[in-house]
């Protein structure tokens, strides 16, 4: 998700922000200059539509387009030839708004099957489609661009197509994701694929326009290419990572880096290639010092270049960090003073050798420690140079990870003393994306650090100068009176209160308080319990503090407004009845009604979004139990009949329909509900890595980012409903493997559903009286106090991937403020566990 957060931040606000705000100053020429007559224009999230004025309710629902590709130097250019093809033409077209879009839309790590699209032509038939390929190839044909892997490429180039929907039509699939759609033959709604390679419906006959543009790609093949491919490790959209090995040499695995022309672009638009070649200079230069890969060759392929370079076998440092760190992952086997010894000694022999490129005249640019590899001897090797730089005084980063990337102000050798300062931070403690918040927030992690990992402060000796910072000189683990009586305050109903005050946008159609992403993303995002107006109001509520009347008559004029809400629990109907049954009981049944109409018309299983949010929603409602059984009777069946397994997680996933199941199945006595919810449960288990024997999955982990909503914690709820409700131990191991995992370990995040404010909701619940619970709540409490950063005169919370700050319920203020009461009062706050014991 990281990857879809960075796209809703804008340098002007402090939270998460539709991405159709940019300023229309920066868009094309085209795109500012007055609507041409006769024709329609509309300005979409990064698109900008233009439609003839008496054809635009006249565009087909589907069938084949043409995209035009383009870089950034010949964009505008291109745009303008197409726009005026297509005005004379009255064929209907859109393009991205700005250069900024095409950059973010053509960067290392955007969606390969969209990257390369810039314009895109909706002809009115197969006929218009025909003509307007061959008179565009005649007009542009030959000029440069990246290749778009989705569709199939016209002659030379920049003209693509493909089979796909020219109107968007959605449906929600099992695990309450929107599915972009095609009609088949039979009527039918099936997804709309847009994954690399072309690859038309079967029933959709290619036409014969395209049978030169088949025969010359089914003849590109590559000659005297060096390498035969084992296998694919990775793909960006820059190109892939394989392993390779070479004929005349069996047996030699050689790590093979492709890069695509005009793709993969940094900050500065510099493409993969050149990055390859910055790479393959600083190997060739830097040779022979320990830890760097041997060069095999530097070859092109078919219109992309490859780079051979020994193979190093060994584990990435990130991923044995989160094996080995007992704070990550309390199964680990090391004590935590082994550990950061362990740590110690690497990144000091990494730290020798990153003086040593320098010495060379290389800054490396772009460490972390999934660009460290360990072999089995715990030798350090580097990887992946292509951010390299000669430049060792003026470097400034272009592409770099968040928490590890220097800040502005750093240049050179310097940008690299910062990632290795970092990594000794975040390989104990991860959480080195909060430095982004200042000095002080290293200096409180290097102290918790060295709590924690029983190791003194000379641990950390020299920190300063690797960060380039000067660090407060404040014992972290006791701050002032003053500053622990403004953190608590932050917690308050009083300051949930007041910053909804300071930050609602009543004039705005989609959120009236600032939060996740996902407000952007989920057809109620700015509505819902989750992360929308709903789950603000019932927090603050249930904090003992006052909802403002004209914040509850938006949220009821909205619903009312809105004809797409799902039914579910944390995105949809069945939690907006649940935040509203209070303060408005006549609203909230009024939702359940039009929840239990939308579920008759939804695929969507999930607590989040689908039938089991709204059915454990209806369990709480006197009288309706013959709906909840028709509810279970489908959620029964459709997990029975599903090919494949349902997705993980307590909001998304198989433990939130088994929360359903076995609620219902207690409630209605029905052992096929209890059945498939054990079933579910077992399938949960067995993928996070819980069950007898078995390694947890560390990506489950909340260490690692996820919490309630998608990891451990969540499943380890559903295991605590089937103990309380079926009085049975069958679940009860894994139960106790998470409760100790809780107890020992940390967050990424600080929110509800992802993080700490979750991780002490769920001891909370489930072993509150345990004195290690007791201790790590305690210690997570002070936690929370490092992701807060000041606004105006008070303080508020980073939300989820620590880039921007959240109010919302499942990720922001909201939620920390009732789990802050959870703690004090030692019962559980979270909805549908509220006092669970």
């Amino acid at each position: 998700m990281y990857l879809t957060y960075l796209q809703f931040c804008h340098p002007t606000s402090l939270f998460y922000e539709e991405r159709d705000t940019e300023d229309p100053g920066t868009f094309f020429g085209l795109h500012q200059d007055p609507v041409p007559d006769g024709w329609t224009r509309e300005v979409r999230t990064e698109w900008v539509m233009y439609s003839p004025s008496s054809d635009a309710a006249r565009m087909r629902w589907q069938g084949w387009k043409i995209h035009v590709s383009a870089t950034i130097g010949n964009a505008e250019e291109l745009l303008g030839d197409v726009s005026a093809y297509c005005l004379e033409r009255s064929l209907p077209f859109k393009a991205l708004s700005s250069r900024h879009t095409l950059i973010r839309r053509n960067s290392k790590y955007a969606d390969r099957g969209g990257s390369g699209k810039f314009i895109t032509l909706y002809p009115p038939s197969d006929e218009a489609f025909a003509t307007a390929l061959r008179e565009l190839d005649q007009r542009i044909g030959g000029r440069e661009g990246p290749a778009i892997l989705s569709d199939l490429r016209f002659r030379e180039g920049p003209l693509y197509t493909r089979y796909g929907a020219f109107v968007s039509r959605r449906i929600t699939d099992g695990s309450g994701r929107l599915v972009e759609c095609i009609e088949d033959p039979d009527g039918n709604l099936v997804p709309d694929e847009r994954r690399p390679g072309f690859h038309p419906p079967k029933w959709a006959p290619v036409p014969a326009v395209l049978e030169e543009s088949l025969a010359l790609r089914a003849g590109l093949r590559l000659s005297n290419f060096p390498y035969r491919v084992r296998k694919a490790v990775h793909f960006s959209n820059g190109g892939g990572v394989y392993l390779a090995e070479r004929p005349d040499a069996p047996g030699r695995t050689i790590l093979l880096k492709e890069a695509r022309p005009h793709c993969g672009l940094d900050e500065s638009g510099r493409d993969a290639p050149a990055r390859l070649d910055r790479e393959h200079a600083a190997l060739l230069d830097l040779a022979g010092l320990p830890g760097i890969p041997a060069v095999d060759a530097y070859v092109d392929g078919v219109e992309h270049k490859f780079l051979g370079r020994e193979y190093v076998e060994g584990k990435s440092l990130m991923d044995l960090a989160c094996a080995r760190n007992p704070l990550v992952n309390p199964d680990s086997t090391l004590t935590p003073r082994e550990y950061a010894l362990w740590v110690g000694d690497l990144l000091g022999r990494a730290a020798e050798a990153v003086a040593a490129m320098h010495e060379r005249g290389w800054v490396f640019g772009d460490l972390h420690p999934n660009n460290l590899i360990v072999d089995a001897e715990d030798r350090v090797h580097f990887i992946d140079f292509e951010n390299a730089s000669r430049d060792v005084t003026g470097y400034t980063q272009t592409m770099g990870v968040f928490g590890f990337r220097a800040p502005l102000g750093h240049r050179g050798t310097d940008v690299d003393l910062f990632a290795l300062g970092a990594m000794r931070i975040a390989l104990l403690v991860p959480l080195t994306r909060l430095l982004s918040l200042g000095p002080d927030r290293a200096t409180e992690l290097c102290a918790a650090a060295c709590e924690q990992f029983d190791v003194p402060a000379e641990y950390f000796d020299g920190m300063e100068a690797q960060l380039g910072w000067v660090a407060a000189t404040d014992d972290a683990s006791a701050p002032p009176q003053s500053e622990r009586r403004r953190t608590a305050d932050a917690f308050t109903a009083d300051a949930l209160a007041a910053r909804l005050r300071d930050w609602r946008t009543p004039e705005r159609e989609d959120r009236l308080f600032p939060g996740d992403v996902r407000q952007f993303l989920q057809p109620s995002g700015g509505l819902g319990l989750g992360h929308g107006a709903a789950g603000m109001l019932w927090a603050l509520h249930r904090a003992g503090g006052t909802p403002d009347a004209a914040d509850l008559a938006w949220l009821l004029d909205r619903v009312r407004a809105a004809d797409d809400l799902p039914p579910g629990f944390w995105n949809g109907l069945a939690g907006i009845a649940f935040a509203t049954e209070d303060l408005d009981p006549a609203f909230s049944d009024e939702c359940l009604e039009r929840a239990f109409d939308a579920a008759q018309g939804t695929q969507d299983l999930s607590l989040g979004g689908g039938l089991s949010g709204l059915g454990v929603q209806l369990l709480r409602a006197p009288g309706r139990h013959d709906e909840v059984a028709i509810l279970t009777d489908r959620v029964v069946k459709a997990v029975d009949a599903q090919d494949d397994h349902p997705a993980a997680g307590l909001v998304d996933g198989a433990a939130g329909l088994a929360v359903f199941l076995l609620r219902a199945a207690a409630a209605l006595d029905a052992p096929e509900a209890a059945r498939a919810a054990g079933d579910l449960l077992d399938l949960e288990t067995a993928r996070f890595g819980l069950a007898s024997d078995a390694t947890a999955v560390p990506a489950a982990l909340p260490a690692l980012g996820t919490g309630l909503a998608a990891g451990v914690l969540g499943l380890a709820l559903a295991c605590h409903d089937h103990a309380r409700l079926t009085g049975e131990d069958r679940f009860v191991a894994p139960l106790e493997r998470v409760v100790r995992i809780a107890q020992r370990t940390t967050a990424m995040h600080n929110g509800l559903l992802n993080g700490r404010a979750g991780l002490v909701q769920f001891l909370t619940a489930v072993a509150p009286d345990d004195p290690a619970s007791v201790a790590a709540v305690r210690r997570a409490l002070a936690e929370t106090a490092w992701h807060l950063a000041p606004v105006g005169d008070g303080l508020a919370p980073l939300g989820d991937e620590s880039l921007k700050l959240s109010l919302d319920l499942g990720t922001g203020l909201a939620g920390l403020v009732l789990t802050h009461q959870a703690a004090a009062r030692r019962s559980c706050t979270l909805p549908l566990w509220e006092g669970a014991r």
